[in-house]
């Protein structure tokens, strides 16, 4: 690197991504001790600057990105509970808003007649389309919760549930905007929330307009092609050589304790294989608990 200074770890992680130009991060950045230790006794790489309190992990993987630090400190059944809830909300933050524009466009035979109903009752006194809608509200919701970040703590989440709540009521009144398109970008916006790394959060709010613009221009089918490019492009990327979508593509069997379960510490005997590491053994076998002998 030849570079004038390095103010914070974000100069560094620029130079050393594999994909400077993909949406998904390949590196993770935390100012928790805590990560940093859990992720060196999996055979990862710290990088920390001095005057800055984050400090970069390598390699990441999407699996890793998904999971939630306080997942490791609750048990394994809440835990995994927990991220169920997590995975269901990240694909509602990316396919919410398509899924409509491409029912209430195209494949309205897949609506309940009722409901189909209520939805055309409300659109009818709307002057745009579903997709115009869509791309409207959804712009309006990112321009709020950045000037929120931008003002002072004390007032920004005030002003943005006040300014979401005043637009969106002053929106439906005025017939700019139907009723459920506003409960669905809400609910997209609160499921965006549940994503625990704030740069994967990014990265589902970008991707969710080109998913919105393919359901406008060709349904179910758009959503479709999308999901396929974006599976294609996620088992292609690597992270400092390691797969991103690891442990399951390439699958790994023991790797699935920790994706879509957070199996006991007892059963998660082998390290992740996100790194090479000459001890792959963290956890001895044999120490699952059992009764006192008497009870």
């Amino acid at each position: 690197m030849q570079i004038d200074g390095v103010l914070e770890t974000g100069y560094i992680e620029d130079f050393i991504e594999d994909k400077p130009y993909s949406p998904f991060p390949t590196v993770q950045n935390t100012e928790r001790p805590d990560v940093v230790a859990a992720s060196l006794l999996e055979g990862k790489v710290a990088i920390l600057v001095d005057g800055t309190p984050f400090a970069l992990i390598v390699p990441l993987t999407l699996m890793s990105a998904l999971n939630a630090n306080e997942d490791y400190y609750e048990r394994s059944f809440v835990s995994t509970a927990i991220r169920w809830v997590r995975f269901v909300f990240v694909h509602i933050a990316l396919l919410l808003p398509s899924i409509y524009v491409a029912l209430v466009s195209y494949q309205q035979e897949m609506v309940p007649t009722t409901f189909l109903l209520s939805i055309a009752a409300a659109q009818e006194a709307t002057p745009f389309p579903a997709i115009v809608e869509a791309f409207g509200m959804e712009f309006m919701f990112e321009g709020l919760r950045e000037a929120g970040v931008r003002l002072p703590k004390a007032v920004g989440s005030a002003i943005s549930i006040v300014g979401a709540l005043v637009i969106g009521q002053a929106a439906v009144q005025a017939g700019i905007v139907s009723a459920p398109m506003v409960i669905v970008v809400a609910t997209t916006g609160i499921a965006t929330f549940t994503i625990p790394r704030f740069n994967v959060g990014i990265a589902i709010r970008l991707l969710r307009f080109p998913m919105l613009l393919l359901a406008g221009m060709f349904g179910f089918y758009g959503i479709t092609i999308g999901m396929l490019g974006i599976l294609v492009h996620l088992t292609t990327l690597r992270s400092f050589g390691v797969p991103y979508f690891a442990p399951l593509a390439p699958l790994t069997a023991h790797g699935l304790k920790d994706v879509f379960i957070r199996a006991p510490w007892w059963a998660m005997i082998r390290r992740p294989n996100t790194a090479e590491s000459t001890n792959s053994v963290r956890v001895p076998s044999g120490q699952q608990p059992s009764p006192r002998r008497g009870e």
